[in-house]
């Protein structure tokens, strides 16, 4: 076994191994565990870095070891350019999360538990990126749910806590189910959990059972995406979630649905076979993306409203994918990066006004503008960012999501329904944007300053966000390279 190999199972093994540190160490002060957290996660995203020279070369970095033989069961994982992207967008959005955490209140009790369960949260998520075993992505699959489910019921706000975890839990679970279906019925026909295996086989199954394999893939996966109308765990869980953990299901376990469509369904079968389900994977973008928008539109929550723009931010990105084409897919790979910046500066936004006005109806928020310019800037980016505008992230992404819908002779009518529709986009986060930042001011005895704390992570976010959009092409490379690797007959 090489030396790299053994470095990439370091990207699962460090985190545990804090989280064990965590869970001794009960007397562990909030800096004492956040810099645990910190420095697990800063190994874990420091490892695919090292490993990107190996990559050039060879495409996949692999690490196997046999577990249950009997089962054709092995700890298998793989890194690749597809699963990096995704990989590197779930630990820097756990990071951010962690150092944000520092300027807040939440885990200031119990603070080991808090920062271990953080952990564990995103180890669920690099653990399913990584997978190369079915029975292994599952486990890790459930993690993500196990870990924001306890989160949720200890630091989320508010009695309501138990009702919604119940709620996120029952209903993201129903959907894990349905991927469960399929994986169990892909190691029944092929006698392995080899998903690399089953990319060569999966094309010799009976037409109806792919056919069946792949509706459930869709809809179990589109359940973690929050796609209408099974988006009802969504808003509750985010508005009861702590802003750390908030953060962290809004830019990052969201794209794990992504990541699951185009790992399962996108990569195991031929896209001829995908065909019939494309035009109802765009109908389904094109309601969730104007739904998503007009619920943000009508919300009076600032909180609610970002998190119903992540229903909308979805829809964009299955719409991508439902074009079946090299460039719609591209552009939604891009999407889920771009929208976990967007989202995740967003959300810390949010965060700091709540924190400086105590208030979270719009309606009693306004003319903070003047006072907090640093905040009102990197609100304004994070606004522009969402709305689409050049040169920031997200219009490259619908950019190449547009071009897709175009070139995939589908229905020209839903692609120029969908660029119209993120007009929605527009006037809610200008309506966001213009109501708490300007107009009358409805508060005297604000505090001078935002908590440096907050703001300096929310600002370093900022800075991201215009390089990234600046300086698209190597995202745009490792999705390139990333799709062709697993997906055949692309356009």
């Amino acid at each position: 076994m090489e030396n790299y190999e053994l470095l990439l199972s370091g990207i699962t093994l460090v985190p545990i191994m804090g989280v064990v540190v965590l869970l001794i160490w009960r007397n562990a002060t909030k800096k004492q565990a956040a810099a645990i957290g910190i420095l697990s996660e800063t190994f874990a995203l420091i490892v695919p870095l090292v490993l990107l020279s190996v990559l050039r070369k060879q495409d996949q970095v692999v690490f196997s070891l046999p577990w249950i033989r009997n089962m054709g069961i092995s700890f298998r994982l793989s890194l690749n350019w597809l699963s990096l992207v995704f990989l590197m967008t779930e630990i820097l959005v756990t990071l951010a999360a962690m150092i944000y955490s520092l300027g807040e209140k939440t885990g200031e009790k119990h603070s080991n538990y808090y920062y271990a369960l953080l952990l564990l949260f995103s180890l669920g998520m690099s653990g399913t990126t990584l997978a190369d075993d079915a029975f292994l992505f599952y486990i890790f699959w459930e993690l993500m749910l196990v870990a924001s489910v306890l989160l949720l019921l200890v630091w989320g706000h508010g009695e309501k806590r138990f009702g919604v975890a119940l709620k996120y839990f029952i209903v993201t679970h129903l959907g894990s189910l349905m991927v469960l279906v399929c994986l169990i019925t892909l190691y029944v026909n092929f006698g392995t959990a080899d998903m690399t295996e089953w990319m060569t086989q999966a094309v010799m199954l009976p037409g109806t059972l792919q056919a069946f394999l792949i509706a459930f893939f869709l809809i179990g996966f589109s359940v973690k995406m929050a796609i209408f109308p099974l988006h009802i765990w969504l808003p509750d869980a985010h508005t009861v979630a702590p802003m750390p953990v908030t953060i962290i299901l809004a830019a990052a376990m969201l794209s794990m649905g992504t990541y699951g469509i185009l790992r399962f369904p996108f990569a195991l079968f031929p896209l001829e076979n995908l065909q019939p389900f494309a035009i109802w994977m765009m109908i389904a973008g094109l309601i969730s993306e104007v739904y998503g928008a007009l619920m943000a539109l009508a919300e009076k929550d600032i909180k609610r409203i970002i998190a119903f723009s992540s229903v909308s931010q979805m829809g964009y990105i299955l719409f991508g994918m439902g074009t079946l084409t090299l460039r719609g897919m591209e552009g939604a790979v891009m999407h889920v990066v771009y929208h976990a910046i967007v989202k995740a500066l967003l959300f810390m936004v949010v965060g700091i006004i709540v924190n400086i006005t105590g208030k979270r109806d719009i309606q009693e928020i306004g003319g903070l503008g003047f006072k907090y310019p640093a905040l009102c800037v990197s609100a304004a980016i994070g606004v522009l960012g969402i709305s689409g505008m050049p040169p920031l992230g997200i219009f490259n992404s619908e950019w190449m999501i547009f071009a897709g819908g175009f070139d995939s002779g589908i229905s020209i009518a839903l692609t120029v329904m969908t660029l119209i529709g993120s007009l929605f986009t527009v006037i809610y986060a200008l309506r966001f944007f213009g109501g708490i930042f300007f107009g009358e001011k409805k508060h005297a005895d604000l505090p001078e300053k935002a908590p440096l704390a907050l703001v300096v992570p929310t600002l370093a976010v900022t800075a991201f966000l215009i390089i990234e959009g600046l300086i698209p092409g190597p995202l745009l490379q490792w999705a390139m390279q990333g799709l062709t690797s697993i997906i055949g007959g692309l356009n």
